[in-house]
Formats: C-alpha cells, structure tokens, sequence
C-alpha cells in the first residue's frame, strides 16, 4: 500500500528546494508514495515560484491527462504528487500598517501601539510585504502564523491549504511525517519555520477539535544556512525599497537562528529531526542578473545549487527514517518524540571538493551500499532518457506511429498534450535549446554549483555542450558516468554494425508492457525505464 508523506516548502529557497524535492519524485526515488507537497510564498508572482509551477504542471500531465494517477514502482515519475500552494493576500494591504491599522492603532490601544513601536522600526511596519519577509523574522513569524489562521477562518473550502491541512487531518490517525524545506537566513523561510507546526496544529483544531496533529505528527525540517550572495543595495534602492534583505548578513542571521533553534522550547517539542546544511563560503551568485538587486517579482528567478538536492534528500532521509530503534547512531522519530527530544543531522563532503552518489543518501557503512547505486541508476537512467528523446524523438515517435516499421506499436493514443509535457519535464531537468543554443535546466545548474569539472555526480562532457551541433556529437552513453567512478563501467558496447539508437530499440521491443500500469503514457515511460536499466546493466 501506497504511504502518504507531507512536504512544505516555504520561501524563495523553499521553492527551489521544492524542485529537487520533484526532481526526485520523476527519477523514481519516492517509488509507492503519495506526495501531499504544499509550496508556501508570500510572493506569488516570484520567478522561482512560477518555474515550480510549471514544473509541477508538466509532471503532473506527464502521468495523464484527464486520467487517474497512482504511485509506482520502479519507473520514472512513480510518486503521485498532490499539489497545493498558499500564498497570503496582500494585494490590497501590503504593509504592517495597513494590516493592523497601526495609525489608527495609536488612538484605540496606545499600549499595543507601544510594543509595535518596541518591536518593529518604522521601516518595517511601511515596507511592501509581496516581495516577502525580508529578513525581518520577528515581523514575517507573527504575520505569516496570522495569515494561516485567518485563511482557515474564511471557511473556503477550496483553499488550497484548507485541502491540505484536510489530508494531514485525516492521516493523522497513523503518525503523518511532515518535512519542511526551508533556509534559516532570510525572511519567508526563517520566519515560518519555527511557527509551522503550531500554526497546523491551530488550524487543524479550527477544522476539527478532534485531531490532535501535534500529538500524531513527526515534523523534520532543513536548517539551510547561508549559501550564496547578491549585490548590495544602492542608497536609493534602500530609500525606494524601506527594508531589503542584504547578503553580508547572511552569516549572522544564520548564526543567530542555530541560537535560537538550540534554545527554544516550543521548537525542541514539535521538532524531531534538523537536518543542518550550509556552504563555508557564499561567494556563489544564483540571479540571473548578477549586479542588480531584485526584491522579489517574476524577474527574481534564481539559479538551482546543489544544496538545494541535499536539502530535498534530507526530506528522503526523514521519510525513510525507523519510527524505533536506533540505525546510524540516530534514534526513532517515535522514540524522539515521547522524550520530546530534539536530534540534529550533519552531512559533510570530503576535502576534494568532489560530490558523488554517496554524499547524498545514507553514508557508506553498508557494504553494497544499494542506496548510492539506486541513486545512481535512477539519475543516470533519466538523464540517458532526455538525451535519448533530443536525439531520436523516441517518445514523439512512438505517438505518431513512425516506430511501427520497428515493430514498435500501440502507443499512437496517447495524447499530445502528454508527449509535449514529457518533453518540457526533460527540458527542465536537463536543457532546451533556445534560438540556437544550450538552456541550462536543474541539472546543469546543480553542475555550476558545484564548479563544474567532474565535481558533481555526471561525466563534466555531458553539461560542456553549448550549441545543438556539440551535443549532436557527445556519445552520452560512454560519457554519462564519471571516468574512473564506480558506474563507468555500466555504459554498454555498441557493435560495428549498430548504433545507440538501434541497440535501444531492440532492447525496448525485448522488454513488455507493464500490467501494474494503466496509463498509456506510463506504460511507455515504463518501458522505456526497464529498457535503460537493462542496457545499462543495473
């Protein structure tokens, strides 16, 4: 039976952390598995927030269109993903100001006036909350608790978080695992995480005074230090802008957060794991445009960084964790929460600077270590498919009906719409081309990130192409894995008389449709998944 797991990604971070998050889903590494995936923003019209969109959009229709969708198992795009996001309404209220009435404030409740002036500066309650918290947590905890409140207050049933707070409700029967992917260091992600958790809880009592979710539910989540930077702002911008979020502070907060985090009692009892990860430096800059400072907006769409894919297998680890019991020297999230005791995890990377398989699931004390080679198989295997469908147009083919000379038949009901979202899924993951040259997708980026070379997970020639013609050239069966790596060994011989192409279609027509798989598109999909992973020797 399919489990059920909750996942909330809060904040600019908590967006591109919520993409890894899928990327993970549509390589097969949450097999059997409904994802209840909550993306939580105060900018709503944020670039990053819209590129997850899309990308959800075209996983969801890559499952079917119009079709039921169910968890698999060993295949690509297994997990069934239900989607919700939240964003506070601020379009006709967007300062403190105006939400509280703080000018009128001072007439009716002079005392309340006079905290608000204790606690927040004059820029903080006039400053235009669309773009987010701006690293004003103190401001951003207590507005977004509010909010969430309220949001179950109106009584509208289709709301989004309404849905989602529903399904925990009703899996809260069990012990529900809810992750949160966040950073620590600016404004959206910082304020809420400390508050999630209570603000379900209150929510949940508001829907259904039964349901103790604080009670039931294990909470982990990502303590996501700082990790890159932006430019400063200009004198004018700060005067335009009131309050901007500077990256040279980045460090403090986050030293400050840990302080608090260690300290507070609240987050020690509805917290059972903290998954902690940063950079030792932040020179890296994911914007777009490097000299400029964006506030927010559908221009703030920044780069992935592979902090963001750790991030996203903290989520895993957490799912995948024992409920009692001790494995790894870290104890079960039920034992953890009967002595309301609080468990941090750490993950570093060795001194070469290189990152592999292994640095991402559990660590290496397992001999045959199955899931490094299970992470392996499943990103390689993907990534061999987008290359396979730039170059041959296998899927598009296979629709359309061309592949009947091969012998390749049964497939031309599948709807366009599912073809054309298979593909813009790929292009996302990996690259598009773009009058003429490379897009970089997620994996390109995570590449970047990590310095490019043979630093990170694929073979370095697979992300140098730069035009159409390069990559019409690169034999990405040979180069898929790192030279000298542990899987390089599993690109397969092609004969004198063959070629990729041809050696993948006979092992295509080899293999058979599932009967675990209803959906044409899947069944495809699946196929084409078990003709790779026999290929490729896994």
């Amino acid at each position: 039976m399919a489990k059920d797991i909750f996942v909330i990604g809060i904040g600019g971070t908590g967006m591109r952390c919520i993409e890894s998050f899928i990327h993970l889903c549509a390589i097969g590494m949450f097999d059997d598995t409904n994802v209840n995936l909550l993306a939580l923003d105060t900018d709503k019209d944020n670039g990053n927030f819209r590129r997850l969109r899309d990308l959800k959009e075209a996983y969801l229709k890559t499952k079917g269109v119009g079709k039921q969708h169910t968890s698999l198992k060993n295949t690509f795009f297994s997990a069934k993903i239900n989607y919700y996001q939240f964003s506070p309404d601020y379009s006709r209220q967007s300062t403190f100001d105006q939400l509280f009435d703080y000018s009128g404030l001072n007439f009716k409740d002079p005392d309340k006036a006079a905290i608000a002036d204790l606690l927040f500066t004059d820029n903080a309650k006039s400053f235009d909350l669309k773009h987010g918290y701006r690293a004003q947590t103190h401001l951003g905890s207590m507005l977004m608790y509010h909010s969430i409140i309220e949001e179950i207050k109106n009584g509208d049933t289709n709301s989004d978080l309404r849905r989602f707070i529903q399904k925990l409700i009703d899996a809260s029967v069990g012990h529900p695992r809810v992750f949160i992917l966040g950073s620590v260091f600016g404004g959206t992600g910082a304020s809420s995480i400390p508050i999630i958790p209570k603000a379900i809880k209150d929510a949940a009592n508001l829907m259904s005074q039964a349901t103790d979710i604080e009670k039931n539910a294990y909470f982990g989540a990502t303590l996501l230090t700082a990790y890159f930077s932006f430019a400063a702002p200009t004198q004018d911008e700060l005067e335009k802008q009131k309050v901007i979020a500077t990256s040279d502070k980045f460090a403090l907060n986050s030293q400050a957060a840990m302080m608090f985090y260690e300290a507070d009692e609240t987050v020690k009892k509805t917290y059972q794991r903290l998954y902690m990860m940063g950079t030792e430096g932040v020179d890296w800059k994911p914007g777009k445009v490097k000299d400029q400072v964006i506030t927010g907006g559908d221009k703030q769409e920044n780069d992935c960084h592979y902090l963001e894919l750790l991030s996203a297998f903290a989520a895993w680890h957490f799912f995948n964790s024992q409920e009692t019991g001790i494995v790894d020297k870290l104890q079960g999230l039920a034992t953890l929460k009967a002595n309301k005791q609080l468990e941090y995890v750490y993950r570093t990377f060795d001194d070469s600077g290189k990152i592999s398989f292994v640095d991402f699931v559990n660590d290496d004390s397992n001999e045959n270590n199955s899931e490094k080679k299970e992470f392996a198989k499943k990103i390689g295997m993907f990534t061999a498919m987008t290359m396979l469908e730039y170059k041959y147009k296998f899927f598009e083919q296979a629709q359309t009906g061309e592949l009947k000379v091969n012998k390749i038949e049964g497939y031309e009901d599948i709807e366009k719409v599912e073809i054309d979202s298979l593909r813009e899924y790929m292009n996302l993951f990996h690259f598009s081309i773009v009058n003429n040259a490379v897009k970089e997708g997620w994996l390109r980026q995570l590449h970047n990130s990590a310095g490019g070379g043979d630093k990170f997970l694929l073979n370095a020639e697979l992300f140098g192409c730069a035009t159409p013609k390069e990559l019409d050239k690169i034999d990405f069966n040979k180069l898929l894995y790192i030279k000298g790596s542990d899987f390089e060994a599993n690109a397969f011989k092609i004969g004198l008389l063959s070629n990729y192409i041809n050696m993948f279609r006979d092992e295509f027509i080899k293999t058979q449709d599932s009967t675990e798989v209803s959906n044409k598109i899947e069944k495809l999909i699946k196929r084409v998944y078990d003709a790779l992973c026999s290929l490729y020797h896994f």
